[in-house]
């Protein structure tokens, strides 16, 4: 399946989520590539998947302006690994996104010439 282009060299690509024990998944097709550190997930499938917001952050808006906005564990799984991660309650109607924090967790990368995720260079200080 191709990749279709999203803004500003972000491309789509499919996942798995489900609840932190991990007891069932659900695909998604996700926006990565994105300069978010978290992963922002629509409420609706968070809700759905069985998944309770379990705190609290403050985030800058693009307008300048700060919201809190819930946060939750999560388990995600990406070619055949599965990590736990945390992620965003977005919009009921938002387009899920991947977080530069979740592809930290899986050693992986957004390749922006290729589309595609990559083994990550990691290094350690």
């Amino acid at each position: 399946a191709r990749n279709m282009t999203t803004q500003s060299g972000t491309f789509r690509a499919p996942i798995e989520i489900g609840p932190r024990d991990g007891s069932r998944f659900h695909r998604v097709i996700v926006v990565a590539g994105s300069d978010n550190i978290y992963s922002v997930l629509p409420s609706t499938l968070l809700e759905m998947i069985g998944v309770s917001s379990e705190w609290e952050s403050r985030f800058t808006l693009p307008s300048g302006g700060w919201e809190m906005l819930p946060m939750a564990e999560v388990r995600m799984r990406i070619d055949g690994q599965e990590r736990t991660t945390i992620c965003v309650y977005g919009k009921s109607d938002g387009e899920p996104i991947l977080g530069r924090h979740t592809l930290a967790a899986f050693g992986l990368a957004a390749d922006h010439v290729e589309q595609k995720l990559v083994q990550a260079d990691m290094f350690l200080s």
